[in-house]
């Protein structure tokens, strides 16, 4: 006869437990992290939005880049405010907050310029086109897989911007490690991220109320809690809270 009783949950499973264990846990912190990352990102969008409305491709590009300087720091503070939860940090959010952006605010500079850029102008030519006579289907499909990609790959970036110290070369040679050797989950993260992302996008202003509610903290708690065995296997997480958990 089966041991049954130990037989282990699906990955679909554990993942679905971490996220409410996130939700369940630090539903407190989660918000706040969230309407600082709505308003970090703010300047951002709005400079993106401003280039594709004029047709002025530097705008949408340069205005990327820059909001990405503040965005960079509030996407890190959304992640490891997700990462303290995943891993039974008790120290208060604001603490916890403000010690992480003091940590992490030089080393999320350049990583938050480049995404913001690439957002600039995959917004830019997503505007173009369809102005365009005749654009092949193969042109729209590498559009998707672009920014399927770049999602992937930079949430693998600022979660290890977090998590461990380590040089921009680094992080990317990782995460693009990561984005291939765990293609599964990296499938799953992008894609629950990238439905919700466009259903925000191509329905505003009417999803305005829906980014109040959930922001930044639904997806990164979705991915957070898909992504971290993973992270996890690398890095050791859950041996390295352990010790501090031991030492406190």
């Amino acid at each position: 006869m089966k041991d049954t009783d130990n037989k282990r949950p699906s990955p679909v499973r554990e993942a679905a437990d971490r996220f409410g264990t996130v939700v369940r846990r630090g539903a407190g912190r989660l918000y706040p992290a969230s309407l600082l990352c709505c308003a970090g990102f703010l300047p951002g969008f709005l400079l993106v939005w401003l280039g594709v409305a004029s047709w002025q491709f530097w705008i949408s590009l340069l205005g990327g880049a820059l909001g990405g300087l503040l965005g960079g720091q509030v996407l890190g503070g959304m992640f490891d405010t997700v990462f303290r939860i995943l891993r039974g940090d008790r120290t208060p959010w604001r603490q916890s907050y403000a010690a992480a952006w003091k940590q992490n605010w030089k080393d999320a500079l350049l990583p938050g310029a480049l995404a913001g850029g690439f957002l600039g102008l995959w917004a830019w030519v997503i505007r173009e086109l369809p102005q365009m006579v005749n654009v092949p289907v193969t042109v729209w499909l590498c559009m998707a897989v672009g920014w399927c990609f770049a999602l992937g790959l930079f949430t693998y970036v600022f979660a290890q911007l977090v998590l461990v110290s380590l040089p921009f070369g680094r992080l990317m040679k990782n995460a693009a490690f990561f984005f291939m050797g765990f293609l599964p989950q990296t499938l799953a993260a992008t894609l629950l991220q990238s439905v919700y992302w466009a259903a925000v996008l191509f329905f505003l202003p009417y999803t305005l109320p829906v980014v109040l509610v959930t922001g930044f903290w639904l997806p990164a708690a979705l991915a957070a809690a898909i992504i971290y065995p993973a992270l996890d296997q690398v890095f050791h997480l859950e041996e390295a809270a352990g010790a501090d958990h031991g030492a406190a």
